[in-house]
């Protein structure tokens, strides 16, 4: 598991370093913008599809190395398979990469056609998805990728911010850009809300069946159901999910390198002011470190306690309960 995580930072770097740091992203913002609107709509499209893709792709080629660095870790697929991990992570994080720009983009438009845009497509996702046929294990996949979607959503605005901030946005337009961003994360969950309402009633799917999904994701968690298996819990919540980290943790350490650039230029130059920024830095890096903790463990007693709630559960593999809800 170690060699896996160290697998893993240096697909970090090497993708952040080499192909996403290299980019200039007032220069694609500027080359975004002076784009038509058609055309941004299309790129918009593209992106939404090759990033799902990438996600689909992803999670096997994190899966095949994963699977590697526990089994057979000197073997020459060890090697193949960290190589495929690092083109799916380049490819991914610059797929992710002009998405975050796009949405700067959209944010900051005077005439907010191009986040119209990104608003419609959520609605236009509820055409191409609730006329379909579903059973309770096809659900819980749309449920986990709408989990993963709004976080990335959440991420994305949450940069995107930041780097507004950092260029010396006034209050008056700090509090106009908060508005958008929540505009868009309401649409992003009414959209949903509508769409899973439509499809458990033209399937007939109780509305019961996502407490169970949270048992499923408690298990992962908690380790319950995989006490025969030699897989990380953190692994297990991320396969389970589809959760892109790796290329997402590259775009965010870019855009914050970003943000720290303008932040560190709007500052005085003297010695004491950099003695200053340097603690900063250190008393924000200690409070995250705090706040990963703790969500860790409350995490953690959230999910023992669900499965405690639910003992017929926990006698069963988390594989063998998703098999138990396509039954159903």
């Amino acid at each position: 598991a170690h060699f896996y995580i160290v697998i893993q930072v240096l697909n970090v770097y090497l993708v952040y370093r080499y192909l996403l740091f290299p980019i200039s992203i007032g220069q694609l913002y500027h080359w975004i913008r002076g784009q038509a609107l058609l055309k941004l709509y299309v790129l918009i499209a593209i992106v939404e599809v090759f990033d799902r893709l990438m996600c689909s792709m992803g999670q096997d080629c994190l899966d095949s190395m994963y699977w590697n660095t526990t089994r057979r870790p000197r073997s020459r697929r060890m090697l193949v398979s960290t190589l495929v991990v690092l083109l799916y992570t380049a490819c991914h994080s610059f797929i992710l990469f002009v998405h975050v720009a796009t949405l700067n983009v959209a944010i900051n438009s005077a005439d907010q056609a191009l986040l119209t845009l990104l608003i419609s497509g959520n609605f236009a996702e509820i055409k191409s998805t609730v006329f379909k046929k579903y059973n309770k294990a096809n659900l819980f996949k749309i449920t986990a990728s709408d989990i993963c979607e709004r976080f990335k959503l959440a991420l994305f605005l949450t940069l995107v911010l930041l780097l507004n901030i950092s260029q010396g946005m006034d209050w008056k337009t700090t509090v106009k850009m908060l508005s958008m961003c929540g505009i868009v994360m309401v649409a992003e969950i009414i959209a949903d809300w509508i769409k899973h309402s439509f499809i458990t009633k033209f399937n007939f799917i109780p509305s019961k069946v996502y407490p169970q999904y949270s048992l499923l994701l408690a298990g992962d968690v908690t380790g319950i159901g995989h006490e025969e298996v030699n897989l990380d819990h953190s692994h297990a919540v991320v396969k389970r999910l589809g959760f892109a980290q790796i290329p997402l943790v590259c775009v965010m350490l870019r855009f914050l390198t970003e943000v720290v650039r303008y932040y560190i230029a709007g500052q005085a130059s003297d010695e004491h002011s950099k003695y200053q920024l340097a603690l900063k830095f250190v008393f924000v890096w200690a409070i995250l470190c705090c706040f990963k903790i703790v969500l860790g463990s409350y995490l953690q007693a959230v999910s023992q306690a669900k499965l405690e709630a639910a003992p017929e559960l926990r006698r069963i593999s988390s594989s063998n309960a998703l098999k138990k809800l396509k039954k159903h």
